[in-house]
């Protein structure tokens, strides 16, 4: 075995273990690391359903580009 060989033998093996270790690993403190969560007091609007006539422009639109 080479010395090259052997470097990336010991790199992969490092990789394999910072990736299970950071797997398995529970969190800790996970309310020291998040940050805090804003909710919004503003009211927001509810999200407008297209028309069937905007629904036919938009199958219109979808054709005419192919």
């Amino acid at each position: 075995m080479t010395a090259t060989n052997v470097l990336d033998w010991i790199v992969a093996l490092f990789v394999c273990w910072a990736s299970l270790t950071a797997i398995l690993e529970p969190r800790r403190d996970a309310s020291q690391c998040d940050g805090p969560t804003v909710a919004s007091s503003a009211p927001q609007a509810p999200l407008a359903t297209p028309t069937q006539a905007e629904f036919e422009e938009m199958i219109q639109d979808m054709k005419l580009h192919d």
